[in-house]
């Protein structure tokens, strides 16, 4: 029969916490890429739509479709570009149009909110567990050091500092593990938040110029002038 010792079972778990923080420092780098790449992408963005028209339609700013921002107006212009086939911008109508592009819009900003907190998960699960793998190893490794010395009959400072010493190595190495998966998932997590309310503002922002524009057509074909699409 199999017989797990005590170095098999502490090794294994000092092991397992070493793949923990390989895994969560792999997270972190590649979060910490992937958010500053979005934070450029967007910036370069919206400068070249704040310099655009009142859209921000031009064919440079839609040209740059890996910016989250481009995506979120794509699928806005998509939309609107459906409901003048559709509804034909008809005046009693507006309601269901502004509600499609606003529809469309949120639903892409879900979508870059699921593909940013993408891996997050791992962190926050290293980051609670992390410390009772580390805990498990040392109760293990206490439990049969204390047996060891009960065996030997000697409870000196130098029998018993030695190996429970050894054993506490899990636990401290468990919450060296858990503490900067815990502060990166609150980190990513904040500066997340922020960009979907960035995505947020420009979707509104991008609505409500729409809007605006629809009204200006609206009242000056109604003054009987000429509009050219």
């Amino acid at each position: 029969m199999f017989n797990l010792s005590e170095t098999a079972i502490v090794d294994g778990t000092l092991c397992m916490l070493g793949c923990f923080s390989l895994l969560t420092w792999s997270v972190i780098l590649l979060k910490a890429g992937e958010l500053g790449l979005n934070k450029l992408r967007n910036h370069s963005f919206l400068k070249i739509v704040r310099n655009g028209s009142e859209l921000g339609i031009d064919q440079e700013s839609i040209s740059r479709g890996a910016a989250q921002l481009a995506r979120v107006q794509q699928t806005g212009l998509k939309t609107l570009a459906r409901a003048k086939v559709q509804l034909a911008f008809r005046a009693d109508k507006h309601e269901a149009w502004h509600d499609l592009i606003e529809r469309a819009m949120r639903l892409q900003i879900q979508k870059e909110k699921a593909r940013m907190d993408a891996g997050l998960g791992w962190l926050a699960s290293i980051g609670s567990t992390a410390p009772f793998v580390g805990l498990f190893g040392t109760v293990w490794g206490i439990m049969h050091a204390l047996k060891d010395i009960g065996a030997k009959g000697s409870a000196s400072l130098e029998v018993v500092a030695g190996p429970i010493g050894e054993a506490l190595i899990a636990t401290a190495l468990g919450i060296a593990v858990a503490i900067p998966a815990v502060i990166a998932y609150n980190f990513f997590l904040r500066q997340n938040r922020r960009i979907v309310i960035a995505l947020d503002h420009f979707a509104s922002e991008f609505l409500h110029a729409t809007i605006q524009d629809h009204l200006i057509r609206q009242t000056v074909t109604e003054h009987g002038h000429t509009i050219t699409q």
